[in-house]
């Protein structure tokens, strides 16, 4: 992902005039497959693959609310996109026992959790930003869940995989965070590769159930000094994660993402 962070240059660029056209609502709360209508924000969309309903161009100031945006007990394919999540007390945007969920182009701010997933399947996240949240991202005893080009910031914990199974975070930008990444409660099939850790106090901690590479590339992990003898952008020694893990191929820098 060597366009990550282009990307994420991109999104702050464009964010101030994106963020300045969304028009503020109240909480969304959807808790059937039944509550997808246009009081609670669908704008388009027919709730199937390849077409899924649309709730996009809101600001929502929670303001003490539990929640920003909660999709609940639903199956039909729903994409949150162009969205603005602020002051939740217990989740800015909660995916809750749901399926077929992918969220895009958001920003999530000081909210108890940034986003996450519980006891749900098949989500996507991608371009979100989130800042100034004690967890960014949660994600408990789901699976099938991925993660790319995140920028997530000051918050006590980056990203949290917690009894999840068959999930990815790639392409990620974690710092000024406590602990970056953590990994606990019987996680298995977890890939986290190609992100960048920067200056975080302990980049990620694991119980077990994760790969820190893809095989081919690892992550950057600001501080980590390592030869690179023969300049391929890979460092020649892995990064040491947990008694039994490791990233075996860490970046030299944060360019090679």
């Amino acid at each position: 992902m060597r366009k990550t962070v282009l990307s994420l240059m991109v999104l702050v660029l464009v964010a101030t005039t994106a963020w300045a056209e969304l028009v503020r609502r109240g909480p969304i709360l959807i808790t059937s497959d039944q509550d997808f209508t246009p009081e609670n924000g669908v704008v388009g969309g027919w709730g199937v693959f390849g077409d899924p309903y649309i709730i996009s161009g809101v600001r929502i100031d929670a303001g003490g609310d539990d929640y920003g945006i909660l999709i609940s007990g639903t199956i039909r394919p729903v994409l949150i996109r162009d969205v603005e999540v602020l002051g939740a007390r217990t989740a800015g945007i909660k995916v809750q026992s749901a399926k077929g969920v992918t969220i895009e182009d958001v920003r999530v701010r000081g909210c108890a959790v940034g986003i996450s997933a519980f006891l749900s399947t098949e989500v996507i996240v991608s371009r979100a930003w989130i800042e100034e949240c004690p967890d960014g991202v949660r994600l408990v005893f789901s699976s099938g869940v991925d993660l790319y080009d995140l920028h997530v910031s000051r918050c006590r914990t980056g990203v949290w995989f917690a009894g999840t199974t068959g999930s990815l975070l790639a392409g990620a930008v974690i710092e000024a965070c406590d602990v970056g990444m953590a990994v606990e409660l019987g996680c298995e099939g977890i890939v986290v590769a190609q992100n960048a850790f920067l200056g975080c106090r302990l980049p990620a901690r694991s119980d077990g159930g994760a790969a820190w590479d893809n095989g081919v590339r690892g992550n950057y992990w600001e501080g980590f000094v390592s030869p690179d003898e023969d300049g391929d952008g890979i460092l020649d020694q892995p990064y040491p994660v947990g008694p039994e893990e490791e990233d075996r191929f860490p970046l030299a820098s944060w360019s090679e993402l």
